[in-house]
């Protein structure tokens, strides 16, 4: 009886049970060692039966005699296919290829482009929309943009100046990597002195601006990003040769001195000797000039420790003649016959930016800013004879951090600057030292789906000026999506440089003659 019933079950199993091949996939490394291959992919050709190698690359797969054609598949791995006659054991090694499948995504970004999230109204032009200009120098990359107005000063010198929310460029801060550089002495001609390559983009702020880089904004901040000695090409030459006589040549040399330091030497040199006077005015349309501008830059990037710094070392000679078509400035200087000008210009700088980000506490960041210049401008236009030096000291201390989370974010410093004015007009001699020491606190909340606020404060004392406050705020709120509605107010303040700012009143057929009262002097 007991037999019967053990018939009875042992029937159904082999009457039901199912052929099954197993088997194993593996990889070959590079030392040719055999690696159990998981997650690999085996299946029967044109059937939906499949699986998935388990973590030690075996696999079960049901076997029928109809089933001829085993699929072995990986991502990174060429697909092979087995000829399988009967159920016995597979072991298989995969071959790694290259031929991955491409996946491309590309997107264009705007040349020039506002930023919406941004509470204060700053404008970004990049690399890609100074060549839509065609520019040589930094006054020639505004041609295109709408933000700023660019406009000759006069006729005779050439001269381009900017213009922003309706005032001219002495009540713009002009800044390269955010050190006020276009000031004082260069403010009249310092446009043309920083060619066109070595702008890596522009950012264009309208209204005062942040407390951090100075009371002088009142219009506008405009801050010029120069290329950078890690991400420029090794070697780059570029030559210009225009229809009006311009001749310009710019050349980059890169290299890698460590994995830390790295330096680029940038010359540009630019000429014009061929007169032209189109219009028959006896006057040149385009004044004679002749410039050479060489920068050497240093980089060091310890991203480690959370170090970053820059030293920029550059030279400046300058050259300029305009004036009538016969003037010849050897027998004719001064003279009340014939009228020229010439303008010659030295300038030597140097600057340096120094960063450190806490690597624990990324959040938080110090940054130092020093800068030297010696600037000397030897001039005479018609019977005006006029030349000054300026020497300036700069120097900004910024720390960063945030307040409870990385919506509440802090800078607050100190920076303090020197300047040396040495001016003669007619042989009259106008001397004078501006010192300037302030503090400064800027807090800002970002909460990028509603609204952005920056409040900033900053007082300081100026031997000229005395001692102010300088309050600043800037708000964006944006009520929808694809919309923003800011709103700006503060407080800027400088002291005027009449001559090195008016050099045009000097280009006047008669010569200018002063009276002094009471310490102050009038034209």
């Amino acid at each position: 009886m007991k037999s019967t019933i053990y018939l009875i079950l042992v029937f159904p199993f082999f009457l039901f049970s199912q052929v099954e091949l197993k088997g194993m996939i593996m990889e070959r490394n590079t030392q040719k060692q055999q690696i159990p291959l998981p997650g690999a992919n085996v299946f029967w050709l044109n059937t939906s039966i499949g699986t998935i190698t388990s973590d030690d690359g075996t696999f079960t797969l049901p076997y029928k005699s109809a089933y001829k054609k085993l699929i072995i598949s990986y991502v990174g791995f060429k697909t092979d296919t087995l000829s399988v006659n009967t159920p016995k054991m597979i072991y298989h090694l995969l071959e790694a290829t290259d031929d991955l499948g491409e996946v491309t995504v590309s997107a264009r970004k705007k040349s020039t482009a506002t930023s919406y999230l941004s509470s204060q109204n700053i404008s970004t032009i990049s690399s890609k929309e100074l060549l839509k200009a065609a520019c040589c120098n930094l006054s020639e990359s505004f041609e295109t943009n709408p933000s700023i107005d660019v406009n000759f000063t006069n006729a005779i010198s050439g001269t381009k100046q900017i213009k922003m929310l309706g005032l001219t460029s002495p009540y713009i801060l002009i800044a390269t990597e955010n050190i006020p550089s276009i000031r004082g002495a260069s403010q009249a001609y310092g446009l043309s002195f920083i060619p066109g390559t070595w702008v890596e983009s522009i950012q264009i702020t309208k209204g005062a601006g942040s407390v951090v880089n100075g009371f002088e904004s009142i219009a506008g901040q405009i801050n010029a990003e120069l290329v950078k000695p890690t991400t420029d090409s090794r070697v780059f030459v570029n030559a210009y040769r225009s229809l009006n006589g311009r001749t310009e040549l710019n050349t980059h040399f890169n290299t890698d001195l460590s994995d830390k330091w790295s330096t680029g030497l940038y010359v540009h040199a630019n000429n014009r000797s061929q007169k032209f006077d189109r219009n028959k005015d006896s006057f040149l349309d385009v004044p004679l000039s002749k410039q050479l501008n060489i920068m050497n830059r240093w980089q060091y990037s310890n991203l480690e420790k959370g170090l970053i710094s820059f030293l920029n070392v550059r030279y400046l000679n300058d050259e300029k003649q305009s004036g009538q078509l016969d003037f010849d400035p050897k027998t004719e200087r001064l003279s009340n016959t014939i009228w020229g000008s010439e303008i010659d210009t030295k300038r030597f700088e140097v600057s340096g930016k120094f960063g450190y980000v806490n690597p624990e506490i990324p959040y938080q960041s110090l940054g130092l800013q020093l800068s030297y210049s010696n600037h000397t401008q030897d001039s005479y236009f018609g019977l005006n004879d006029y030349a000054i030096r300026h020497e300036s000291l700069y120097s900004n201390v910024v720390y960063n951090s945030i307040i409870s989370d990385s919506r509440h974010k802090i800078k607050t410093g100190l920076n303090a600057t020197y300047d040396l004015y040495k001016e003669t007009v007619n042989s009259r001699f106008f001397d004078r030292q501006e010192r300037s020491i302030g503090g400064f606190f800027e807090y800002s909340f970002d909460n990028l789906e509603a609204l952005n606020l920056t409040a900033g404060i900053r007082v300081d004392h100026h031997n000229l000026l005395g001692t102010f406050v300088t309050p600043r705020v800037h708000a964006r709120y944006t009520p929808w999506e694809k919309s923003a509605f800011r709103v700006s107010f503060g407080r800027g303040k400088r002291a005027a440089n009449i001559f090195s700012e008016n050099q045009k009143f000097l280009q006047r057929q008669e010569r200018l003659t002063f009276k002094v009262q009471a310490e102050t002097f009038m034209v």
